[in-house]
C-alpha cells in the first residue's frame, strides 16, 4: 500500500534494527544485554531449574514475582525473563507444549508494545501465554482480544489451566448478557473476549454513567462531611485500562476499523412504518443515472442532480407525516440499497425473512448489527421483508480511540508489513517480523487472468477436477456467498462432492475447516472463514502435494490476499496456492475504471484467459483501493479525535 512510512521502517515496512526503543528497551535487531538474542538466550538458560521445582515451588516463584512488582523501583518489563520461564513450564505441565525460540521472540515483541508478524500456524495462541501471564501478574486486569467468540472460547479453554496452575485467574467474555454476569469475568486476572464486545461493554458503562443522577451542591457538601460517596451504577469494565494483546491484530485495527464502534436505541413509531420506504424504494428505482443523478462506484457515491431534485419532490403521495428526516434522505437510501449494497454480498436474507449484514472481509454474519438512518429500512423495503423499527444512535466510538484507551497495547497477526506505516500512525506500534519455526514451502503458481468471470469459473471447475483426481485438497477462498455459490452450483452439476463454509460463528465452521486436509477433500469458503482453526494433512494428502489454496478474485488488500494464501503450507508442510481473476470481478467493476477497458481490449486466448503480464493492471487497481481506505480511516480518526478534544474544552 502506498503509505509513507516513518523513518524506523525499512521498505518492507518492518522496524530497523537497533532503532525505536520502546518502554526503555532494545528491539529485536540488537547484540546488547537487552537484545532479544540475549533475552531468548537467559530465557532458555532458566528451563531445567524451572523444570526442577514442584508445583508449590513454582506457585512460590509466582507469588515471588508479585511480590517484587509491589517495589517503588520494579516495573514489568524487570520481570519478563523469569515471568516468561514460569509460563514456558507450566505449559510443558498442563499441555505438553514446550513455547519454541520463535515463540518467545514474539512474546519479547509483545511485552515491549509491538506488532509481531508471525506467519499461519506457527502457534500464535501459545505465544500469547507468555507476555498475558507477564501483564497479569500486576493484577490491574489483561484483556486478550480475538477476532470472533468461537476462537475466544477456544483460546480461553486451552490458556485457563496453565494460569491456573500458575495461581492467575482467567475468564471469558459471553456475548450478549447481562453486565452482572460479565462483572465477574473483567475481575479475573486475564479476561478473553472479542474486541468489539469490550468496545460496546465500555459505551454501555458510559452511558450508564452520563444517565446517572448527579448530585447537587447539597448533597455533595454532606457526602465531604460525612466521607460518603453517591453509588454508582452497575458497570462491566474496570475503570482502568491497562493491558490489551491483540490476536489477529489487522483484523480488529485495520479491516474492521473502517466503521465505528455504535450502540442504537429502538425509536417507537406509530402507525404504518413501511410506506415512505416503499415509496422511496419505487420512486429510487424510476430514476435514470446521468439525468437525475450521478453514481461514482469507485469511491462508492451517489448525488441527486438539480433535475432529480426536483423529480423526487414533484411526485405525488408523499407521506409527509410518517417522515422522521427530509424525504430526499428516503429516496438516496433507495437508490444506495439497490446500487451499493448486494444480496449475498453486503447482506443475506435468512431463514425468518430477516436482512442480516455480512462482514464485508470475513464473510461474517453479524445477526445484531443494523446500517442507521433508515438504510437498513431501505434494504427491508428492497427485498419486500418484514421493515423493523429505526434505531437512534445512542454512543458510538471508533475501534482506534477505544482502543488507544490502553496503557499498554500489543498484537500478532501473519500480515502485518503491508500496515505497518498505519501502526505506527494511529498506536506507535511498530511490526516485527519473526523467523520461521520451520522453513515456508509453499509453492506459489502465476496468476491466471480472463476476459469474463464465466470464462474464469470454468478453469476453476477444470483446476478442481483435476487436483481431485489426484487426491490433493482444495480450499477455494471466495471473495463473497455468491461467487460461493456459483462454484457450489457448477460443482454439484458434475457430481464433484464438496463443503461450501458462509461463515457461521460457531463451531461448526472450525470442525469442517479443521477436515479441509483430507486427501481429495474440497471447501469453498467465503473470504476468512474459519480463520485461526489448524488444518491437519492426512499422508495421503500430504503425498499429493499438500493443501492447494485456490484464491477466487482479489480483496480489496494485498494483505487480505496474503493471509488467504497462508492457510495452506504450514509448519514446514507442502502447498500450494493461486489465483484465478476476471475483468468482472467484483474489484475491477467497483473500481476498475480504465484497467476493464484494457482488459477487455486484450487479445485472450480461445478459452478466454490474458497473459499473465495484465495481472499488474489488479496490482494498481488494488493499491488505488488500499490508499483510499487508509485515507477514510485517516479521516474518521481525525474527525473522532477532533470531537473528542471539543468535548473536553467544553466540560
Amino acid at each position: 500500500m502506498a503509505l509513507t512510512f516513518r523513518s524506523q521502517y525499512d521498505k518492507r515496512g518492518f522496524v530497523k534494527a537497533g532503532l525505536a526503543r520502546r518502554f526503555g528497551r532494545s528491539n529485536q535487531g540488537g547484540r546488547g544485554k537487552n537484545s532479544d538474542a540475549s533475552r531468548l538466550q537467559r530465557i532458555e538458560a532458566m528451563a531445567d531449574a524451572m523444570a526442577a521445582l514442584d508445583d508449590g515451588s513454582l506457585r512460590a516463584k509466582v507469588a515471588e514475582l508479585k511480590e517484587r512488582l509491589t517495589l517503588v523501583d520494579v516495573e514489568v518489563d524487570d520481570i519478563v525473563e523469569e515471568g516468561f520461564a514460569l509460563a514456558r513450564e507450566a505449559s510443558r505441565r498442563v499441555t505438553g507444549l514446550f513455547h519454541y525460540p520463535e515463540q518467545i521472540l514474539a512474546g519479547l515483541t509483545l511485552v515491549r508494545g509491538g506488532v509481531a508478524e508471525m506467519a499461519t500456524g506457527e502457534g500464535k495462541t501459545l505465544a500469547i501465554i507468555l507476555p498475558a501471564f507477564v501483564f497479569g501478574l500486576t493484577g490491574e486486569g489483561v484483556h486478550v482480544v480475538t477476532v470472533n467468540g468461537y476462537l475466544a472460547e477456544r483460546d480461553h479453554e486451552f490458556a485457563r489451566p496453565i494460569f491456573g496452575k500458575l495461581g492467575l485467574s482467567c475468564g471469558f467474555l459471553p456475548e450478549r448478557v447481562a453486565p452482572a454476569v460479565k462483572l465477574a469475568e473483567y475481575e479475573q486476572d486475564i479476561t478473553y473476549g472479542v474486541g468489539y464486545e469490550f468496545g460496546f461493554d465500555y459505551m454501555r458503562d458510559q452511558l450508564a454513567l452520563l444517565r446517572c443522577p448527579r448530585p447537587g451542591p447539597r448533597e455533595r457538601l454532606r457526602d465531604a462531611l460525612l466521607g460518603t460517596r453517591a453509588p454508582l451504577p452497575e458497570l462491566c469494565q474496570r475503570q482502568k485500562r491497562v493491558y490489551t494483546i491483540i490476536d489477529e491484530v489487522d483484523s480488529v485495527l485495520i479491516d474492521e476499523a473502517g466503521s465505528p464502534l455504535v450502540i442504537s436505541e429502538a425509536v417507537s413509531s406509530d402507525g404504518e412504518i413501511r410506506d415512505p420506504y416503499d415509496r422511496a424504494r419505487d420512486l429510487a428505482a424510476s430514476l435514470e443515472e446521468g439525468q437525475h443523478y450521478r453514481f461514482e462506484s469507485a469511491e462508492r457515491r451517489i448525488e441527486l442532480t438539480v433535475s432529480g431534485s426536483e423529480r423526487i419532490h414533484e411526485c405525488e403521495d408523499i407521506p409527509w407525516a410518517l417522515l422522521r428526516r427530509p424525504w430526499e434522505s428516503y429516496v438516496m437510501n433507495g437508490l444506495k440499497a439497490q446500487l451499493l449494497f448486494l444480496r449475498d454480498v453486503h447482506y443475506v436474507v435468512d431463514a425468518e425473512d430477516k436482512v442480516v449484514i455480512v462482514d464485508e472481509f470475513t464473510g461474517r454474519r453479524h445477526e445484531e448489527r443494523t446500517w442507521r438512518e433508515g438504510l437498513h429500512q431501505a434494504v427491508e423495503s428492497k427485498e419486500n421483508v418484514e421493515i423493523r423499527s429505526e434505531t437512534e444512535t445512542a454512543a458510538s466510538i471508533t475501534r482506534q480511540r477505544y482502543f488507544r484507551l490502553y496503557e499498554r497495547m500489543c498484537g500478532l497477526t501473519g500480515t502485518a508489513a503491508e500496515s505497518a506505516g498505519e501502526f505506527w500512525r494511529f498506536f506507535e506500534m511498530p511490526v516485527e517480523p519473526i523467523p520461521l519455526h520451520r522453513p515456508c514451502i509453499r509453492k506459489i503458481d502465476p496468476e491466471r487472468v480472463f476476459q469474463t468471470q464465466e470464462q474464469m469459473f470454468d478453469a476453476v471447475l477444470a483446476d478442481l477436477q483435476e487436483r481431485f483426481q489426484r487426491g490433493q485438497p482444495v480450499l477455494v477462498g471466495t471473495r463473497n456467498i455468491r461467487v460461493s455459490e456459483a462454484i457450489a452450483e457448477r460443482l454439484v452439476a458434475i457430481g464433484m462432492p464438496h463443503a461450501v463454509l458462509t461463515a457461521k460463528q460457531d463451531g461448526e465452521e472450525s470442525n469442517i475447516v479443521a477436515a479441509a486436509g483430507q486427501a481429495g477433500s474440497i471447501l469453498i469458503a467465503t473470504n476468512m472463514a474459519g480463520r485461526g482453526t489448524h488444518i491437519d494433512l492426512s499422508p495421503e494428502a500430504e503425498s499429493a502435494g499438500g493443501l492447494h489454496v485456490l484464491c477466487v478474485e482479489r480483496n480489496d488488500s494485498v494483505r487480505i490476499d496474503r493471509q488467504l494464501m497462508g492457510r495452506g503450507a504450514r509448519q514446514g508442510q507442502p502447498g500450494s496456492a493461486q489465483f484465478f481473476v476476471s475483468a468482472e470481478d467484483f474489484l475491477m467493476e467497483n473500481y476498475g475504471g480504465d484497467a476493464v477497458k484494457k482488459l477487455k481490449r486484450a487479445r485472450a486466448d480461445d478459452k478466454g484467459e490474458l497473459s499473465g503480464r495484465l495481472s499488474r493492471l489488479f496490482d494498481e487497481v488494488q493499491e488505488n483501493v488500499e490508499l483510499q481506505r487508509y485515507e477514510s480511516r485517516l479521516q474518521m480518526d481525525e474527525r473522532d479525535r477532533w470531537v473528542e478534544d471539543t468535548r473536553r474544552s467544553l466540560a
